[in-house]
């Protein structure tokens, strides 16, 4: 029997949905909850270690044994009856050079004090220190005690991390606790919104409304292009906004057989083969639109038919867009397969024992990159044409090449459709260059960027093959290429972008075996 797979109904899918944003929800209280009361008991329990440290160090007793000439005999009775008192962890009283008077274990007595956080203690502070010691974790507060102004010995009044986290514990009962009946209250509440939502979809499925509005789908699809739509006698019923403007309709349309406004429309022929046609360019009143045609069907009778339609200069200037983000993200890409290699060596050299060669790579690796940081962080200060750059210098050290920035360049930060139009362009070009200097034994690419009064100038030379004269008039054309059939974008998009969108100026200068020079000019507006 063949495997079904079936929706869950729409009420399940809000329960559950619902159900995880509050889970989510709760954990994440309950794990914030529970540091702020680890943070609230350990400075509690720091600062009353430190008020006993400091109550200790004052009693007369203490400070008279620590003067005798065998004080273990007094302080560690004394310092037990203490701690049974207070409920502390431990009470260590050290000498002047960190020997231990008393602990816990008396066979420690005598040794030296460990953990590592005396130092300052011993010089005359007083502190709240972490530390792992002899008897395990803990929180400790350390107070000098002086005679004279010189230290004699030191307070050390601590609680074992166990012991903090019994406490910690009793307060977190309440948390969760509390926690339980916000879930609780969650679940009752997806389960009435749930109801809710499906009573005003009037108990149907999203499945069951979709088969319900079926015949006007294919408006609901494209209202953000321009819409026409005929009856089943070819009359327009519906023109939007959007074709008006981009067909220059007046607003007389309505009603008219489509063959009036639209002589070469197609409608009628989808009608009669109930068939679908998408991404067909036409050509009407001299503008040029990529359509969507399709029949309105219901009950298996055409009842009319809609087409869909965007002007091709619109689809062009959102084409070169995603082509400069994809630039974008290669370039960050690159980055990100860089790092992960040199991460992979260190992480062998740290395996192999070779830890001079290890702190040699991290240094060699750190100054340059550093270098290069601070060259862009200094000189191109518009984010994504610096990160672009870091990202194709890194594909060009993959490949080999030898890519540069032009020390004199410079570049503010960009408005956003200049930033764009920089990483769509400079994109391109080094990608270009990439191609024209693959198989050369000392490819090398320089980039300059500069910041001028009434224009950003970009100008990118490579010494590769170069271009013969007769061709650099075709390298801007649509699908033109010497590589293969699926290029021929790239300088198509930088020639169209630069000529319609920046209205810039884009020169090249180019000789055979010596290289090529792009310069474009960008005006500021």
């Amino acid at each position: 029997m063949p495997f079904i797979k079936r929706k869950l109904p729409l009420q399940l899918r809000i329960i559950g949905l619902v159900l995880t944003v509050v889970l989510t929800i709760l954990v994440s209280i309950g794990y914030l909850f529970n540091l702020i009361i680890v943070q609230f008991v350990e400075d509690a329990v720091g600062d009353s270690a430190l008020d006993a440290a400091k109550l200790i160090a004052e009693l007369p007793d203490i400070r008279e044994a620590m003067e005798l000439g065998d004080p273990h005999s007094y302080l560690q009775p004394r310092t037990r009856e203490i701690r049974e008192k207070t409920k502390v962890g431990f009470i260590t009283i050290l000498d002047s050079n960190g020997i231990r008077y008393t602990h816990n274990n008396e066979e420690l007595i005598g040794q030296r004090f460990t953990g590592g956080d005396e130092g300052p203690a011993l010089a005359g502070e007083e502190y709240i220190s972490k530390a792992v010691g002899i008897s395990g974790p803990s929180i400790r507060a350390f107070v000098p005690v002086k005679k004279d102004g010189k230290v004699i010995g030191v307070i050390a009044v601590g609680m074992f991390n166990n012991n903090i986290y019994k406490i910690v514990n009793s307060y977190f009962i309440s948390v969760i606790y509390f926690l339980c009946i916000a879930l609780a209250l969650g679940i009752l509440l997806s389960i009435l919104l749930a109801r809710s939502i499906k009573k005003t979809m009037y108990g149907l499925e999203p499945d069951e409304i979709a088969n319900i509005v079926k015949e006007r789908e294919a408006l609901l699809d494209c209202l953000h292009e321009g819409v026409i739509a005929v009856d089943k006698n070819r009359k327009v019923t519906l023109i939007n906004e959007t074709a008006r403007k981009i067909l220059s309709f007046d607003s007389d349309a309505l009603g008219k057989h489509v063959t009036e406004i639209i002589p070469s429309s197609r409608l009628s022929e989808v009608m009669d083969t109930k068939e679908k046609e998408y991404n067909t360019e036409h050509t009407v009143n001299g503008v040029t639109v990529i359509v969507n045609r399709a029949p309105i069907i219901v009950n298996n009778e055409v009842v009319g038919a809609v087409s869909t339609f965007r002007d091709t200069s619109e689809m062009r200037s959102l084409a070169e867009e995603l082509t400069g983000v994809k630039q974008y993200m290669e370039g960050l890409r690159a980055k990100t397969h860089e790092f992960m290699n040199r991460l992979h060596t260190l992480h062998g050299l740290l395996e192999l024992r070779e830890y001079e060669e290890a702190k040699s790579f991290i240094l060699q690796t750190t100054n340059s990159q550093q270098k290069l940081l601070q060259f862009l962080g200094r000189k191109i200060l518009d984010p994504k044409t610096s990160a672009l750059l870091l990202g194709k210098i890194q594909q060009a050290e993959e490949r080999n090449i030898s890519l540069k920035i032009d020390p004199g360049s410079h570049l503010p930060p960009l408005p956003e459709e200049i930033s764009n139009s920089m990483i769509l362009i400079l994109g391109n070009l080094i990608d270009n260059a990439f191609d024209a200097v693959k198989g050369i034994a000392d490819g090398q690419i320089e980039v300059t960027l500069l910041d001028q009064q009434d224009q950003w100038v970009i100008m990118v030379e490579d010494n590769g093959h170069g271009i013969p004269e007769s061709r650099i008039p075709f390298i801007f054309k649509k699908n033109y290429s010497t590589k293969n059939a699926d290029r021929g974008y790239g300088l198509y998009l930088v020639k169209n972008h630069i000529d319609h969108v920046l209205h810039g100026e884009l020169n090249v200068t180019s000789s055979p075996d010596l290289g090529t020079v792009f310069w474009i000019s960008i005006p500021k507006r």
